[in-house]
């Protein structure tokens, strides 16, 4: 029992929401099973404790003491339990929904033909709509609900030939629509470039035109504008002026933008500055620091009170790049409680070896980075790529060409990359394999020669189309005066 669902789930609920899942069980409205409430109420008082201490007889002995043992007894009030929790979940999600509340009164109020409660809580929200500056998919849809309640009731029993509300619930039909088509399609056109996945959008292209047609009218509906804008930036990466326009609606809109799409616009961001420091655009390093950082203040990187391992180690990667040594490590510590529990010690662990890879503390580096786990594509080609320069560093030519082999395989085994970072890492590794061995035999050439041999390796390194982390390469190509490794 300490390991069922029900456990998992209640140790989970933060402090503040353990109690109101507590009140919400004991309200007569949602439950009046008493021993449904013992349950928890003793789950509660164990469930961080003594887990362990929660066997099924254990449960039945508190709850039902001097009769004799049925376990039937105890999964059904563990599934009383379950349901109630569901329903809780239901009605907190339903809580954090800014309109839900009140538009499902309106819709409960037709369907009942309580209309002087529709009229008058109509017209409320109405008011509320009317003030409210963010435009989300959320306001689309309260809108089109509220006219599509508001014009059937008008046209039902007063004027059929009214047509103000009608007209108001299917525009805010077509604006819901747009909106979460676009956003949806700049969240799996970014899956598709960032991993081997591929989908198909239909009437993508109608609607993109549609919203290119009619540009003047959508100009003000601030989250339409804002998910085409990333859309383009996505399709069309090397036009900057999508960015461009990125930038400007963090600068200006942020305010008039839901925590969501707030979230959306940075992480969107985020990625494009990303996307062109990996295609060898350095500049955007300071850049994509600043914006971070910018997140962090804030609290935009928080969903939930919890930071993504990815921004985590985006943002720690370039903090080190940067040499912003002691505030990489204190973002490291301040944020590891932060990160998902299951994926503490593999960021931290990884990211700290970053860190000391930066600061030349090449053994402790190491010592990091054996702690990393392999447990998906991104970790072991960040951590292989972070091992390979420290061996380099600490010129074990043996360890780094055994590594070098190893990663080529791994990559040319690996199904989930895509074929372009295929060859992106295999034509890295072509070349770091050359590099190495050219260092390694630094003292059987001359200096002329050996800077010939490096001068040529990095015109070939810089004519390759695609070579992931080309800039290391080309900076081991130009040491002035090259170690032997």
């Amino acid at each position: 029992m300490e390991q069922s669902r029900l456990s998992k789930h209640l140790q989970a609920l933060a402090p503040r929401n353990r109690e109101r899942f507590r009140q919400f069980v004991r309200s007569p409205y949602f439950n009046q099973h008493e021993k449904t409430a013992e349950l928890l109420d003793l789950m509660l008082e164990l469930i961080d404790g003594e887990p362990e201490a929660l066997t099924k007889k254990f449960v039945f002995r508190k709850l039902f003491p001097g009769q004799p043992y049925e376990e039937q007894q105890v999964h059904n009030l563990m599934s009383y339990l379950r349901k109630l929790y569901l329903r809780f979940t239901a009605y907190e999600h339903l809580e954090q929904r800014r309109y839900y509340e009140k538009l499902f009164t309106l819709e409960a109020a037709y369907n009942s033909h309580q209309f002087d409660i529709l009229t008058n809580r109509g017209k409320q929200l109405q008011k509320k709509l009317r003030e409210d500056a963010v435009h989300d998919s959320d306001y689309y849809f309260t809108t089109y609900r509220l006219n599509h309640a508001l014009g059937y009731y008008s046209g039902h029993y007063f004027d059929r030939s009214e047509t103000e509300a009608l007209q108001q619930m299917l525009d805010n039909l077509d604006k819901y629509y747009i909106v979460e088509k676009l956003r949806n399609c700049c969240h799996l056109m970014a899956n598709s470039i960032m991993m081997n996945t591929s989908y198909t959008f239909h009437l993508l292209e109608e609607l993109l035109e549609h919203v290119e047609n009619n540009l003047p009218m959508f100009e003000q509906e601030r989250s339409i504008m804002m998910y085409y804008t990333i859309l383009m930036s996505l399709r069309y990466g090397d036009n900057p002026r999508h960015y461009q326009r990125l930038k400007q609606l963090l600068a200006e809109e942020m305010e008039r933008l839901s925590d969501e799409e707030g979230r959306d616009l940075y992480s969107f961001s985020y990625n494009y500055c990303i996307r062109m420091i990996n295609a060898g655009y350095n500049d955007y390093q300071g850049e994509l620091f600043q914006l971070y950082r910018q997140g962090l203040k804030q609290g935009l990187l928080l969903e939930k009170g919890m930071i993504s391992e990815w921004d985590y180690k985006n943002i720690a990667t370039l903090g080190a790049s940067l040499r912003e040594f002691e505030w990489t490590e204190q973002f490291l510590n301040d944020y590891r409680e932060k990160l998902p529990p299951h994926r503490q010690e593999n960021a931290y662990n990884y990211n700290l070896g970053n860190l000391y890879y930066n600061k030349k503390m090449y053994n402790e580096a190491l010592s990091a980075l054996l702690l990393v786990q392999f447990t998906d594509v991104k970790y072991h080609l960040s951590t292989t790529f972070l091992l390979l320069r420290t061996y380099y560093a600490l010129k074990d030519t043996e360890a780094l060409l055994s590594l070098i082999e190893t990663f080529r395989i791994y990559v040319i085994r690996n199904r989930k990359m895509t074929t372009e970072q295929k060859r992106g890492y295999t034509n890295f590794l072509r070349f770091a394999r050359r590099l190495v061995v050219l260092k390694h035999h630094a003292s059987t050439y001359s200096r002329k020669a050996l800077d010939e041999e490096l001068a040529s390796l990095a015109k070939k390194i810089e004519a390759a189309p695609n070579v992931i982390n080309k800039y290391w390469l080309l900076e081991e190509c130009r040491v002035e005066t090259p170690a032997r490794v």
